[in-house]
C-alpha cells in the first residue's frame, strides 16, 4: 500500500523518463553482435541496454561521478577501470556503484515497488569469465502485483563455435533462476 501511494505521487517528469527508457529498450530487442564482438574493448553498442536506454544523461553522469570517486571505481575494476575504457560504461558493477551513490538504487524486497522503465540488476551464479557482482542488468518492461515479470536484457548463445550476444525480452517467473538472481532496481538519472 505504501509503495502504491509513493508511486502514485511520482512526478510527471519521472514518469515520462521511465516511459522513454522503456521505449528505448524495446527498440533494441532482436539486435545481435557479430561473432567477433569483444565485450571488454569494443565501444558501447545496443547490447549495453541500460546505458543506451539511459543515454546520454547516464553516460555523462557516470563519467562525472568517476572523477568524484576515482578510488571507489578503481576498487571495483582495478587501475584500468576508467572512462577511457569502453568497459567502464559497460560494467554493471560500475553502474550500480554510481546509482547507489546517487540514492537511486532500491534493493529487492524494499517497500518501493519496481516500475516499468527502471533498470534492474541480477547476480547470477554462473558469472562466466568475469566475476563481477552484479553481473547483468536490464530494463523492466512489465510489472504485476509489485513483481517484475518481464525485462529486456542481453543474453549470450553459442552458435556453431561462434559466440554472440543478443537483446531479448524475457519473462521472470516467481521463484525461477532469474527471479532468485534479481537483487534490485533503480530509476536512471
Amino acid at each position: 500500500m505504501v509503495a502504491d501511494l509513493k508511486n502514485a505521487f511520482m512526478s510527471p517528469a519521472r514518469q515520462q523518463r521511465r516511459a522513454q527508457v522503456a521505449h528505448a529498450a524495446k527498440t533494441l530487442i532482436g539486435i545481435k553482435t557479430p561473432s567477433v564482438f569483444d565485450p571488454v574493448h569494443d565501444p558501447l553498442c545496443a547490447l549495453d541496454i541500460v546505458m543506451i536506454a539511459g543515454a546520454p544523461w547516464l553516460k555523462e553522469a557516470l563519467e562525472k561521478d568517476f572523477f568524484k570517486d576515482e578510488s571507489g571505481y578503481r576498487k571495483i575494476g582495478g587501475g584500468s577501470n576508467t572512462p577511457h575504457m569502453a568497459y567502464f560504461f559497460r560494467s554493471t558493477a560500475n553502474l550500480l556503484h554510481y546509482l547507489k551513490r546517487q540514492g537511486f538504487y532500491i534493493p529487492k524486497g524494499s517497500f518501493f515497488a519496481p516500475q516499468i522503465g527502471m533498470a534492474c540488476f541480477f547476480d547470477c551464479e554462473d558469472r562466466g569469465r568475469f566475476n563481477f557482482s552484479p553481473d547483468r542488468s536490464g530494463i523492466i518492461t512489465e510489472v504485476a502485483h509489485g513483481q517484475i515479470t518481464k525485462v529486456i536484457l542481453t543474453t549470450g548463445q553459442s552458435l556453431s563455435s561462434n559466440y554472440h550476444y543478443d537483446v531479448k525480452e524475457i519473462n521472470i517467473i516467481s521463484g525461477d533462476d532469474m527471479d532468485k538472481a534479481l537483487i534490485g532496481y533503480s530509476d536512471l538519472p
